[in-house]
């Protein structure tokens, strides 16, 4: 039995010098074989660590977890 997360939120730059991109490609396809919920975007030209849809990612936490109060 698993004890960890059934969704998934992954991002990353198409210019990131720190993580490969074949790394969010394998990642979200091994989580998807196994049934899990995967949501992965690569931002053009964006580096390490960017973050250019954070309020489409509240919203997802939000459809995920079934709280909606505020969220719209």
């Amino acid at each position: 039995m698993r004890a960890w997360s059934k969704h998934w939120w992954i991002r990353l730059g198409t210019n990131d010098s720190d993580t490969s991109l074949s790394v969010a490609g394998n990642l979200s396809a091994r989580l998807t074989s196994l049934g899990d919920d995967v949501d992965t975007a690569y931002y053009w030209d964006a580096g390490h660590g960017a973050d250019q849809d954070p309020g489409d990612f509240i919203k997802w936490i939000a459809e995920v977890s079934g709280w909606s109060r505020g969220i719209g």
